[in-house]
């Protein structure tokens, strides 16, 4: 597991990675992955609401405007989004599990996750 920036960018889902991460190496040999999305709050962690989604990982060309979807979401990667060793990624959403807190668990389709945001 580690922490990742998501840009949920119209139509895509990004982020961006770099080749010292081995979660890199990991999405390179399979790219099939869960992402677990959720804002820290006080009291207990259970009571949160949290997405977890299975998503399948695509490296995307660095392109003007790839980079520009990015930014608008993440705008501090700007010092580093042009190393060569950053590459962003589209996460696409396959399924997914919503927990709005105790006793409110919803299963997510691919329809529900592909909708527009």
């Amino acid at each position: 597991a580690t922490r990742i920036a998501l840009a949920p960018t119209e139509p895509k889902l990004l982020t961006l990675v770099s080749d010292l991460a081995a979660h890199t190496y990991a999405l390179r040999a399979t790219p099939d992955a869960s992402l677990l999305v959720g804002e820290p709050g006080k009291g207990d962690p259970l009571a949160h609401p949290r997405l977890t989604l299975q998503v399948q990982a695509q490296f995307l060309e660095k392109t003007d405007e790839t980079k520009a979807a990015y930014l608008a979401f993440q705008p501090k990667a700007q010092l580093y989004i042009d190393f060569a060793d950053f590459h962003l990624v589209h996460l696409k959403p396959k399924e997914g599990w919503l927990n709005g807190g105790f006793g409110r668990a919803y299963r997510l389709t691919p329809d529900d996750l592909n909708a527009p945001l």
